[in-house]
């Protein structure tokens, strides 16, 4: 199994891990004003996490009180993809900038604190 210590040690010695150590620090993107484009994106984002496991517990417990098992059958891989589909439209409409920095940001910190 592998430790913390020992992924942060392997990332970092991956052309991304270099990267984001290279990087200065922060997040300058957040300096820049949002346009509406991108909160709308940030909301799809925020509502598909929000959203995704409260349906499947919902249909499971409808499946359950109605003694249906397609409710879940069905209903869990649709909701599962209705939920995908929002998040990747989210991400879409806020900028591939803002999940990128924000990838780099974390990996940054924690391979500073790991590594």
């Amino acid at each position: 199994m592998l430790t913390l210590g020992s992924m942060a040690r392997r990332l970092a010695r991956t052309r991304f891990g270099q990267r984001a150590l290279a990087r200065p620090d922060g997040l300058r993107i957040l300096e820049r004003k949002p346009t509406i484009r991108v909160y709308g994106g940030l909301a799809l984002m925020a509502i598909s996490v929000l959203t995704g496991l409260p349906s499947l517990a919902l249909l499971s417990y409808l499946s359950v009180r109605m003694s249906d098992p397609k409710i879940i059958a069905i209903g869990g891989p649709v909701s599962f993809a209705a939920v995908h589909i929002m998040f990747g439209a989210g991400v879409y409409l806020a900028g591939q900038n803002y999940a990128s920095e924000t990838l780099l940001w974390a990996t940054q910190r924690f391979l500073q604190k790991h590594a």
